[in-house]
This record gives structure tokens, C-alpha cells and sequence, in this order.
């Protein structure tokens, strides 16, 4: 399949600020190697998405974190435009004023764009042989990331190992800029991700797929290439 346009989907500039610093991690729960290596086999969260804000706006439709909220209404309008690639699952959001609020749903992203091709530079640079757990080398070719014959075509996707950097179609990123949603920015291609580089030159460690997606489809996709 012919390269197709794309772009990342992710939080505004500072939007980490918007969390309470000591509850933000509060929930994430770590399973430590069973071979006894310094890194975490792997990282979940124990529970039910629940953000504490710093703030009272309750104007902003997308809370940006490891884990992403939106608000209700945003996923209706999703739905009735008929984006794919997504599962929804509860959420609470407290704000500063100590309100509650179960308006929002955890967005989980579950489009798959396979493995980063690697014509794009990135290398597998080490394995656990006691579990999941893999760190890949940088990028060198940020125009040969995807290999598109893996997409399953969805308008929400993520390519692996770059799970943080969640990704939609052409079709979804024009729909967002006129949509009046808050609380988003994006960027064409990798651009926004190529802009930091060299982060990835520290490596990108990561654990089994069944951390980022659905257990169903981190079978599904993931077995086949031992990352499940």
C-alpha cells in the first residue's frame, strides 16, 4: 500500500501541569523483573482511570496523561462521524474544587500500523530473556516509519514500539480542526515527534503489548510477534 497521510494526535504544550503532581502516578503499579534486571517486565494502573486536576475548567475535552480522558460528548461526536480504532472505558475526573465528575471515558487507542519498519533506522538494542521487556534504538528516517500493508485502516492507530504517540488519518485530523473540541494539538507525519529526536536517542524501552492494548488484541497482533 502507497504512504498515506497521517498525523499525530496529542496533548497541547504544558498539559501536564493541568494534574495534581502527587496523585498524577498514584494509581500505576510496576511488576518487577523476574530475573532480578533493574527494569519493570511491566507498568499498569490498578484500577479505573481517575485524573485529579489542578484547576476547575471544565471546558477542556481532552485530559492528556500516560493515559488519555475525553469527555462524553467528544465520543459522541466521534461515533456519529464514524471514527474507528478506539475503545472507551470509565473514567473520573476530580477538579480542584474536590467535584467528581464520571462525564469522561478513558480513550484507548487500538488501530494497529505493525511493527516500525526498519528502513526508518530503529534497531531492537536489548531483550529480557526472563520477560517482555525491549528497548529499540532512534529513528534515522522519519518518512519510512510505517510500513502501510500492516494498517488495519483504522482512524485511530499507533505503530510499535512508538505506543505514546497515537496517530489518525487524514480524514480524522481535518474533522478536529474544525470541530471546536479543546485540548489537542497536531502535527502531520512525525513531525512533532522528529522535533524531539534526540529523546529517542536514550532508547525506548518498553514492556509487553498487553500494557497498551486490549488483551484481545495484543493476542491478536502481538503473538505473532512475541510482544504480547
Amino acid at each position: 500500500m502507497e504512504s498515506m497521510p497521517f498525523f499525530q494526535f496529542e496533548g497541547p504544550y504544558g498539559s501536564g501541569l493541568m494534574f495534581d503532581p502527587e496523585k498524577k502516578y498514584s494509581q500505576l503499579r510496576h511488576d518487577p523483573c523476574p530475573i532480578g534486571r533493574k527494569h519493570k517486565s511491566r507498568t499498569y494502573r490498578a484500577g479505573e482511570l481517575h485524573y485529579h486536576l489542578n484547576h476547575n475548567r471544565r471546558d477542556e475535552h481532552i485530559l492528556w496523561g500516560l493515559d488519555v480522558a475525553i469527555h462524553a460528548s467528544v465520543l459522541e461526536r466521534f461515533e456519529s462521524e464514524g471514527f474507528t480504532g478506539f475503545r472507551t472505558k470509565p473514567a473520573k475526573v476530580t477538579f480542584l474544587d474536590s467535584i467528581t465528575s464520571d462525564e469522561y471515558r478513558e480513550f484507548i487507542v487500538t488501530g494497529w500500523a505493525g511493527e516500525v519498519r526498519a528502513e526508518s533506522g530503529m534497531r531492537l538494542l536489548d531483550s529480557c530473556p526472563g520477560c517482555l521487556w525491549k528497548n529499540y534504538g532512534p529513528i534515522h528516517d522519519f518518512a519510512r516509519v510505517i510500513d502501510w500493508d500492516q494498517w488495519t485502516k483504522e482512524d485511530f492507530f499507533i505503530v510499535w514500539p512508538l505506543t505514546g504517540h497515537r496517530l489518525c488519518t487524514e480524514r480524522a485530523a481535518k474533522w478536529l480542526e474544525i470541530s471546536g473540541i479543546r485540548s489537542f494539538c497536531l502535527g502531520r507525519g512525525f513531525e512533532l515527534l522528529e522535533k524531539k529526536r534526540d529523546r529517542l536517542n536514550f532508547g525506548i524501552p518498553r514492556g509487553p503489548l498487553s500494557t497498551y492494548l486490549p488483551e484481545d488484541l495484543a493476542i491478536k497482533y502481538g503473538r505473532p510477534l512475541g510482544l504480547e
